[in-house]
């Protein structure tokens, strides 16, 4: 890694990947919690590391060197001090350099990246250490040992890397469904399950094309999605999927991942229910969000990503328990985008 007053060095791995987050974020001054926040979705495993804040110098510097960032002259009393915020600078990063990075005979194929992400460094790394004596463990254990964050693996896994060079099989949870008897090739996913309660009422005199409803479970969604892939006999074989949860960053990455793993793995892509969207979006009750992240927004319908990214920008978020019974009874308006493609 590059040493503070390395001037002129290009930044690292980790110091790119930052880089990203931070333009990401669509602002120019981002405050010292913020840039802390990106740092370690840059690199995990600094996560609870004691080494996190001298490592986050360190790629600050770097990115300082290279005329990324102009950080503030103020900082806090920390060692080594961090500054109040950075500044982003309109002039773009020099190029990288060549990657001359020694590759697993596993991973050959990554020589040809120009910009290999820290996560298949870190399974380089490993492999250089355990190829030869690894046995097979779940996914998100070996996830936990390479990256130090076991959910590092949960999406599509990056490049043409694969389960077997990660000696790793993925666990897949069940996936909690209801039939819609009378209803279509559309199963729709909720998050959470008293929404879920809710919907399977409302559905159920009239499901139309809805022939079941799902409990994604939060996060478990991004891997119970490939329980579809061997649904039993007695439940229909479902064409198209479509996910209602709430309107925060978590709840858009949800999906969005899931998506990105069904259609992998040969599955319909998971699509958001417009109707029930757009109608949070008018009834709910926004409230302070912990964390405020626009990455996702494009999975949703284009007419949607506006008041939502107003939405966020104003530090807020939309629990999707309000659209409930009461609003469901009400209007029929929700059902819109419930259809198959």
């Amino acid at each position: 890694m590059t040493v503070p007053g390395d001037a002129g060095a290009a930044p690292g791995p980790v110091a790119e990947r930052l880089a990203e987050l931070l333009r990401a974020s669509g602002r120019t001054r981002i405050p010292r919690s913020a840039v802390r926040a990106a740092f370690l979705r840059a690199d995990p495993t600094m996560v609870g590391s004691v080494d996190a804040r001298r490592n986050l110098a360190a790629v600050l510097a770097e990115l300082t060197a290279a005329g990324v960032i102009e950080p503030t002259g103020r900082t806090d009393d920390g060692s080594p001090p961090l500054p109040n915020s950075v500044k982003l600078l309109r002039a773009a990063p020099a190029p990288a350099p060549q990657d001359r990075t020694p590759w697993h005979a596993e991973l050959s194929w990554a020589s040809g990246l120009s910009r290999p992400s820290p996560t298949l460094l870190q399974v380089n790394e490993w492999l250089f250490r355990n190829a030869a004596r690894a046995v097979e463990v779940p996914l998100r254990e070996r996830a936990l040992e390479i990256t130090g964050d076991e959910k590092a693996f949960d999406g599509r896994l990056p490049g043409a890397l694969s389960l077997e060079t990660l000696r790793a099989r993925r666990v897949v949870p069940p996936l909690h469904r209801e039939p819609l008897p009378g209803g279509g090739p559309v199963l729709l996913v909720v998050d959470n399950v008293d929404t879920m309660d809710s919907l399977l009422r409302a559905l159920r005199p009239e499901p139309g094309a809805v022939g079941g409803v799902a409990w994604g479970a939060g996060d478990a969604f991004t891997a119970s999605v490939l329980a579809l892939r061997e649904a039993p006999p007695s439940e229909v074989r479902y064409s198209a999927i479509r996910y209602f949860g709430d309107l925060d960053a978590a709840g858009l990455r949800i999906p969005r991942r899931a998506g990105e793993l069904a259609v992998a793995e040969g599955l319909p892509p998971v699509r958001p229910a417009t109707g029930l969207y757009r109608a949070l979006l008018e009834h709910g009750r926004p409230a302070a969000a912990s964390s405020v992240d626009h990455a996702d927004v494009e999975w949703l319908d284009p007419a949607l990503r506006g008041p939502v990214r107003d939405l966020f920008a104003a530090g807020a978020r939309l629990a999707q328990e309000a659209i409930g019974a009461t609003h469901l009874a009400a209007t029929p308006t929700w059902r819109t985008g419930l259809a198959p493609d």
